[in-house]
């Protein structure tokens, strides 16, 4: 479909009702009820109790927090003005510590808020889900109810002049305001009945949000979304897959969105043994790529087979001269065979150039960069055009604290620059703002959490780059811990 096609809202949905969203209610209770029970179970019958790396450390959980005092080196510059948001696990209570999975902490979302240079406030506020709300002894927030959990914890963006919190296998997102106060469960302003994710990604020409989306609930489907710059629900298709496939991201070009069908998929063996997180690598599950049309419907998806591999996180994608489809994606060579309690596994991951031929049916991949990395973020002007840079984090795998800074990649001259933050420091994803709207490609700043590895104060850090040159332009010290979490976004409040 061609990118200027009018398209109206669409008004065939699965619509909630009140009865619908109070049983997804009760069944989230029992489910809940369900796996503590499967755990301790699983518990007793073990001989061997893991130690958690995921609840101490840089990954310690931490009180709610408001504060308006900061220590500055640098200057921080004066045209940003907005909010510097970050998202994580942060749970009030594990029943059995042993079992944990980082994916499935309460959320808790961070905020600093900068004005004209300054500094204004940092929050750190939970994402007040029902399960949240039943521990603070308060009423639970307004809003619909779906899917087998209600932790939301993943990712926040700004959309419809709203912040939302999303997260991906069926819970709504949640709406927040500017001050980080959690308003109402919903999938943005529609009363629809289906699932979202942690990754929609915007098309600048439309402002519309492409989204993957999956159901833990559903494991014969996956779903194409389309929410209009109102948050209005403007496409969906009801794609069908086999055994539940994890599909953490996708991509979108200027004429189609891509589909990641990979060899992580739900396991009832994982369930039954109280994971939280029942999902693991399946050698019996055909690794694919899907390419659908924007707007497209079932019928037009194209199944490209891959050599098995899994990708939580892309970094753009857009159509060469050629009319081959460019992807980079950070690749995996495995994910969830060994550990199950997070992602990190002594295994290859590396930054990979995928060159999609469609009328060959093929893929073919190129290795970028052979050291392990993560979070791959673009100049997002460019989402769905050629880009040039990609500012990845590098982590390694046997020690999560260790081999930890700032990869910048030229993807035009195939060089890369690192900035390191210190032995003691581990950065989570950074946020490109480029220093002008028509400032050219790669000319801005770089902001990231950065996390002391003893649990001392954390800081946001903003880099100057230019091109693959990176200069520290700023600190501000928060005066607070704050856990190594997953995405955040820039509010731009200017």
């Amino acid at each position: 479909m061609e990118n200027n096609k009018v398209v109206t809202p669409s008004v065939d949905y699965p619509r909630f009702t009140k009865v619908k969203s109070k049983f997804n209610t009760y069944r989230q209770k029992v489910m809940g009820l369900g796996v503590t029970w499967l755990q301790g179970r699983s518990k007793k019958s073990s001989k061997n109790k893991a130690e958690n790396p995921y609840l101490d450390g840089i990954f310690a959980p931490v009180d709610e927090v408001e504060k308006r005092e900061f220590k500055v080196m640098g200057e921080i510059p004066p045209q940003l003005t907005g909010l510097l948001l970050r998202i994580g696990p942060n749970p009030i209570h594990v029943e059995h510590p042993d079992s944990y999975h980082w994916f499935i902490g309460d959320g808790m979302l961070h905020a600093l808020k900068i004005e004209h240079g300054k500094a204004v406030w940092f929050k750190s506020h939970y994402i007040e889900t029902d399960s949240v709300q039943q521990h603070k002894n308060k009423a639970v927030k307004a809003g619909f109810r779906r899917g087998s959990g209600d932790v939301v914890n993943t990712n926040a963006f700004y959309h419809a002049n709203k912040i939302w919190a999303s997260v991906e296998a069926g819970t709504l997102p949640v709406r927040l305001d500017l001050n980080l106060n959690t308003e109402e469960y919903r999938l943005f302003n529609t009363d629809a009945d289906l699932p979202f994710t942690a990754h929609p990604h915007k098309d600048n020409k439309t402002g519309h949000l492409h989204a993957i989306c999956y159901d833990a609930l559903d494991i014969k489907h996956t779903y194409y979304e389309v929410i209009d710059e109102q948050g209005l629900l403007l496409h969906w298709a009801k794609i069908p897959v086999q055994h539940g496939p994890m599909i953490h991201d996708c991509a979108i070009t200027e004429q189609e969105v891509l589909i990641f069908d990979l060899p992580v998929t739900f396991s009832f063996k994982q369930l039954i043994k109280g994971n939280p997180l029942p999902y693991e690598w399946n050698e019996q599950h055909a690794a694919r790529i899907g390419i659908l049309p924007k707007y497209g419907h079932v019928d037009e998806v194209q199944w490209i087979n891959i050599e098995p591999c899994f990708v939580f996180h892309a970094a753009n994608a857009y159509r060469n001269e050629q009319q081959q489809i460019i992807l980079d994606v950070v690749v995996h060579q495995s994910m969830f065979k060994k550990s199950q309690q997070g992602p990190f596994e002594q295994q290859k991951t590396q930054l990979e150039r995928w060159a999609v031929d469609l009328k060959q049916n093929t893929v073919d991949r190129q290795v970028l960069d052979a050291q392990a990395q993560e979070f791959p973020r673009i100049d997002e002007r460019y989402t769905g055009e050629q880009h040039r840079y990609i500012y990845s984090v590098s982590f390694d795998p046997m020690l999560m604290s260790k081999a930890n800074h700032l990869i910048c990649h030229d993807l035009q001259t195939r060089e890369k620059t690192t900035y390191e933050f210190g032995e003691q420091w581990v950065t989570g994803e950074v946020v490109f703002i480029p220093e002008s709207s028509d400032a050219a490609e790669g000319e801005g700043y770089l902001l990231c959490y950065v996390h002391q590895i003893n649990k001392e104060s954390s800081k946001v850090v903003i880099l100057k780059a230019q091109g693959l040159n990176i200069q520290p332009q700023a600190e501000i010290v928060l005066g607070v811990h704050v856990p190594l979490g997953f995405h955040g976004n820039w509010v731009d409040l200017s």
